[in-house]
């Protein structure tokens, strides 16, 4: 009798466990629990209209799409060419220029949520504090009372380096960290506006970041990042710029100068097992190397929708590579001014943040530049991950994270489209 009842109750208890969707134990196989999670998941969204969706986006989008509930994907598309040979749709693309899953795509801004969990988990470790000041570190920059939180939650005031003159860096090829660095300490250009007393999205904020992380660790900010980020959430494919085109030390490539007026560069990429793609501007005219591509932190992270999804789950869910109490500290409102007046825009630590009376918080970020259009979205009340990345400028992905997000909440009325790129 005790054998019977107590096989019984064996058996319910593991029937439910086993029946909640966020739990896997070793009663039941790995694929066995996530396909029953899938079924799940499938009963509760309506996947074929996210299906329809996707599909209706190969008429414009170039590029990869997914959308997932923590690490079970839902719907994930690749579009078109590597190097377009015409404007989309297209049919019957060659093999060799072909976008797949696993396609690396220049991350443009999205690259910024690297660098600002980099410096946290510097800050976690107590190697830095937020409110340490960057001339203690790079004495010789022209920018007293600019904190650390300041640069991350763009409220530093310093000015933009995109609008500095190329002659400005030489005739090196490439820009590096260290090159905008000096400028800054050389040109000694004047804030545009008083430390703290506004919000203004700048990259310069975030190059300087990947330069202390680099000082404080002790490491080349691309090795401390492929050490502490990446590795630790299975980002196998993921890189930098500087690896694409080998002026990373690894490679110790160098380059003959260029023409000091020039913006752009003739480089090609070092070859690859995975397929990378080639950035193109509006009207699918090649966007050639921008010599301020060198500069990393701002942008310079290659990946692909596979491997954000990896790092949605390490950083967000897993807390793989942050405590929870700083990646609630990125993932908040972190850019309120020194007044007291909160700015329209919301800004942790390399993310935007949205609070959408549809869909509730939004933890995103866009990525614009030298041709690549991309937007990283994550839902923390759901674990919903959306990633669109595209390597032509033509606005395919505009609205399309609102029709993914009304498709998962069941919401009948199309909502506003939300522009959400840089």
């Amino acid at each position: 009798m005790f054998k019977k009842i107590s096989f019984s109750i064996a058996v319910l208890m593991c029937l439910a466990v086993f029946l909640r969707a966020d739990t896997y134990t070793a009663f039941f196989t790995k694929e066995r629990y996530r396909q029953y999670l899938l079924d799940t998941i499938g009963d509760r969204y309506d996947i074929e209209a996210l299906e329809f969706v996707a599909n209706e986006m190969s008429e414009k989008l170039n590029g990869a799409m997914l959308v997932a509930v923590r690490d079970t994907v839902l719907v994930e598309y690749a579009y078109g060419e590597l190097r377009l040979t015409g404007m989309p749709p297209r049919c019957n693309v060659a093999e060799n220029n072909r976008i797949t899953e696993t396609t690396l795509f220049d991350l443009a801004s999205i690259s910024k949520q690297f660098t600002a969990v980099s410096v946290l988990q510097l800050c976690a470790q107590g190697k830095i504090n937020l409110e340490d000041t960057i001339t203690q570190y790079f004495p010789e920059l022209p920018y007293s009372g600019v904190t650390i939180k300041h640069l991350l939650t763009h409220t530093s005031g310093i000015p933009e380096y995109f609008k500095f003159k190329y002659t400005l860096y030489g005739g090196s090829a490439f820009v590096s960290n260290e090159q905008l660095l000096r400028v800054l300490e050389k040109q000694k250009y004047a804030k545009t506006f008083a430390t703290g007393s506004k919000f203004e999205y700048v990259n310069t904020n975030y190059a300087i970041l990947a330069a202390l992380v680099a000082q404080v660790s002790g490491m080349p900010f691309e090795e401390y990042v492929h050490e502490n980020l990446f590795k630790p959430a299975g980002m196998e494919s993921t890189c930098f710029f500087t690896e694409i085109v080998g002026i990373d030390a690894k490679h110790g490539q160098t380059y003959p100068d260029v023409d000091p007026k020039s913006e752009d560069v003739n480089v090609k990429a070092l070859p690859s097992e995975i397929p990378i793609a080639i950035g193109h501007r509006k009207g699918g005219v090649v966007a050639k190397y921008d010599r301020l591509n060198g500069v990393l932190g701002d942008k310079g992270v290659y990946s692909n929708v596979e491997d954000m999804l990896r790092w949605a789950n390490a950083l967000f869910i897993d807390y793989k590579i942050l405590p929870k109490e700083w990646v609630d500290q990125a993932s908040q409102r972190e850019n309120q001014l020194r007044d007291g007046k909160l700015p329209a825009s919301i800004y942790g630590y390399g993310y935007r943040i949205e609070e959408s009376p549809t869909h509730g918080k939004l933890v995103y970020h866009g990525g614009l530049w030298n041709g690549f259009q991309n937007l990283f979205v994550y839902r923390p009340s759901d674990n919903v991950v959306i990633v669109f990345l595209s390597n032509l400028y033509n606005r395919a992905h505009v609205g399309r994270s609102n029709d993914m997000l009304n498709i998962l909440d069941g919401v009948q009325e199309a909502s506003d489209e939300e522009e959400f790129l840089e």
